[in-house]
């Protein structure tokens, strides 16, 4: 009797011991854990990181842009083959539990002991959910209890269904995807609404280790993985005899390389420059934005290669660098750019950033001020030998190849890119007049400092970059209106709402009559002139340029249809061998031109 009555007490005594140990653990869990529980009531209008995608024209990706490598899909466009899979392998009593599952608690208590050490495992979709939510990843008793805690309480806050969505949006993937659409995509190239059983078991199977089992690495072990997935399913009732021996049976199909995430890098990262700088948007690697631009891939491909192959013809000649620029000139829309010979190698954008001196190419301008001022194409001017005194010296500029001509016409002398006739004419119209067109056409000049007769030339103190040269170029083009040039035609934010939209409001800079004059006398240059080898089988009208020591060769020139402007150089500023811009850079717009008209019908530059 004795001994019963003891074994009581010491009952009695554990029992109690183990109430006040759990009171004790329950007191320290309120106060210590409970006030810094986040609310989950949040997660309701959680917006997890999205990545932004920037479009060409034709709404085809060009890049991407992530923290995290996520695309929110909604719960209806989410297979219940995907759902079911999820579930099977990661929280079969998903639907039953209330947050925490205490057999799986058990199982995972029962390796640490073993093992000695806190591994991961017995964890929900919810206490998942909580942690890649609200927690870091550190693997400590006191990030467990928390992880517990918020389970239950968003079980409390979220049905089950929207604790599933917001986990599929948000979980990893591997391949740096995150949620189930992007992993969809890079996986299986396409989206997650049209995945089969077979998919859908191999992308539930990636949870949990998604580095080991990704099919683009492992093939056998992802195969295997997704064996396993399609078991449990079948299993627990989710899929029948039949739907698992033919997802069995289904072949996977993965892609076999990764295609590049950036397709016309230069061009891609001026728009960037203009969305974080011009409008302001910040951390837009989060924020899902789409940006749709104004570039057409199949132009951009085809400058990029006449580029590739120009840069290569020119090599022997000391050339290493150039740039291609492309404007439609009825929009102003930018539809290629190739801002140098190699974007890994360099990602300076010579297209934007390079300020050059643009040579004869400027001489233009100076014509365009004559013809306001009533000068005619078939007037007569002398090229002769002058002499103009610069401060306490005396400049007698000289053509290139240092001979006269006697009289010629304006026309001829344009076209044969003349430089004496070109200086008298400045002379004769004044520098100022000529300053303001230029930076009214959009050239980067100052009043004080390019106030002298060597800008009939193109010596100006800045320099300019073959986007400015285009942009004035077609101004012409357009008869005398200038669209500024457009890179970005619409930003929408994750949920859809219009964040910008280009605002293109043409402005007539020259007078129609003149701009057709000024067109008239271009075409000339490819006719006859320096610009010969620019012929694209097009009527077309440009000009070409080339700076002393030939360190700048250009061709800038238009079509009806694009104003196209090609530079060649070195980045160190070294001369070329001898390269002007009526060899390699009017070759590389002429070949442009052609394959970017081919099939087009050809149409009159003017009436």
């Amino acid at each position: 009797m004795r001994a019963l009555k003891t074994f009581f007490l010491s009952l009695i005594t554990v029992v109690l011991l183990l109430i006040i140990i759990v009171s004790i653990f329950t007191i320290v869990v309120i106060v210590q854990y409970l006030p810094n529980l986040p609310d989950p009531s949040t997660l309701l209008y959680y917006n997890p990181p999205v990545k932004t995608t920037i479009y060409d024209a034709k709404a085809k990706p060009l890049a991407e842009l992530y923290s995290e490598k996520r695309i929110i899909v909604p719960a209806k466009d989410i297979p219940e083959y995907l759902m079911d899979a999820v579930v099977a392998i990661e929280d079969e009593r998903f639907y039953s539990h209330t947050g925490i599952d205490l057999r799986g608690i058990a199982r995972a208590l029962y390796r640490d002991l073993k093992y000695g050490e806190l591994r991961e495992g017995g964890s929900t979709i919810t206490q998942q959910l909580a942690r890649n939510v609200f927690l870091t990843l550190e693997k400590t008793p006191s990030r467990k209890i928390m992880e517990i805690l918020l389970a239950l309480r968003i079980e409390t806050t979220l049905s089950k269904e929207e604790i599933l969505h917001l986990y599929l949006n948000i979980i990893y993937f591997g391949e740096g995807c995150y949620g189930v659409e992007s992993a969809s995509k890079t996986y299986f190239g396409k989206s997650v609404k049209n995945l089969n059983l077979a998919e859908c078991a191999l992308l539930a199977g990636l949870i949990r280790s998604p580095e080991n089992y990704s099919p683009l690495k492992n093939k056998e072990m992802a195969i295997s993985r997704q064996k396993i997935v399609l078991g449990k399913m079948l299993q627990l009732g989710f899929i029948d005899e039949e739907e698992y021996e033919r997802a069995l049976k289904t072949e996977l199909k993965f892609p076999t390389s990764k295609e590049s995430l950036w397709k016309a890098p230069y061009f891609v990262d001026y728009v960037l420059y203009i969305v974080k700088n011009g409008l302001g948007l910040k951390d837009i690697e989060k924020n899902g934005l789409n940006i749709y631009t104004t570039l057409d891939l199949d132009l951009q491909k085809i400058a990029e290669d006449v580029l590739r192959s120009g840069l290569e013809e020119a090599k022997s000649y000391n050339v290493s660098q150039g740039a291609i620029i492309v404007i439609e000139n009825k929009t102003g829309y930018i539809r290629a750019m190739v801002g140098g010979a190699n974007y890994k190698e360099s990602q300076f954008n010579r297209a934007v950033q390079a300020y050059r001196q643009p040579g004869s190419a400027f001489k233009p301008f100076v014509y365009t001020v004559a013809i306001e001022e009533g000068w005619k194409p078939d007037d007569i001017i002398i090229d002769e030998k002058v002499s103009y005194k610069v401060g306490n010296k005396w400049w007698t500029p000289q053509n290139y190849d240092r001979t006269f001509r006697g009289a010629m016409t304006l026309e001829d002398a344009l076209a044969y890119s003349i430089n004496i006739p070109a200086i008298k004419l400045l002379q004769k119209v004044k520098v100022d007049k000529v300053l303001q067109l230029c930076i009214e056409m959009g050239l980067p000049l100052d009043y004080n400092l390019d106030r002298n007769l060597a800008l009939a030339l193109g010596g100006i103190t800045r320099g300019v970059t073959p986007l400015q040269m285009a942009q004035a170029f077609s101004v012409w083009a357009n008869e005398g209106i200038l669209i500024k040039p457009v890179a970005i035609k619409v930003i929408l934010d994750r949920e859809g709402k219009t964040l910008y939209k280009a605002d293109v409001t043409p402005s007539r800079i020259i007078d129609e009559d003149v701009a057709r004059t000024i067109t008239r006398m271009l075409e000339k240059v490819v006719e006859y002139g320096t610009g010969k080898r620019a012929n694209c089988g097009h009527p077309c009208a440009g000009k070409t340029g080339t700076t002393s020591d030939y360190r700048d060769a250009w061709f800038v020139g238009f079509t009806k249809q694009y104003t196209t402007c090609v530079w060649l150089g070195n980045d160190n500023n070294t001369p070329m061998n001898g390269v002007t811009g009526g060899t390699f850079p009017a070759s590389i717009w002429g070949k442009f031109m052609s394959q970017a008209l081919k099939g087009v019908q050809p149409v009159p530059l003017s009436d």
